[in-house]
């Protein structure tokens, strides 16, 4: 897994999507089905989107519609979270907010990423999203 992380986000190599597409899709429609009525993906930075030309978690579900909620609050990224040790990650401070004027009130959401090393990130989105009115929030990773 690390090696198909690797060169399907740092390397950029957007074909590599297409071998976790089907599997990751049936996941997040499964969840739709019992859990959630918004589909949320974690966004990269803007500095990100620019260096690499997509979000990954996008790449695996570009079938499912997503309501872009959440935008990071930083203009760049200047440690990436790859690059940070446990204790790092748990020290980060809230990298989102809300952007659109969806109203989440009374919703159950699904946010998905890529990967779950900590859980901060997913718990930083879930917190912004449930002290904004969402229902309930779950959350749905490729790997852990």
């Amino acid at each position: 897994m690390q090696t198909y992380f690797h060169q399907y986000k740092f390397s950029g190599d957007y074909q590599l999507r297409q071998v976790f597409a089907t599997v990751f899709q049936q996941a997040v429609r499964q969840r739709i089905a019992h859990t959630a009525a918004i589909v949320v993906t974690i966004p990269v930075t803007p500095a990100t989107m620019q260096t690499r030309g997509f979000n990954q978690v996008s790449g695996w579900i570009p079938t499912i519609e997503t309501a872009a909620v959440l935008t990071t609050q930083a203009t760049t990224k200047l440690v990436p979270q790859s690059k940070k040790d446990r204790h790092a990650r748990l020290l980060m401070p809230q990298p989102f907010k809300l952007t659109t004027p969806t109203d989440i009130t009374g919703q159950s959401i699904l946010i998905v990423d890529d990967i779950y090393t900590t859980g901060r990130t997913i718990r930083h989105a879930a917190s912004l999203l449930l002290e904004n009115g969402a229902k309930s929030v779950t959350g749905l990773t490729l790997a852990r």
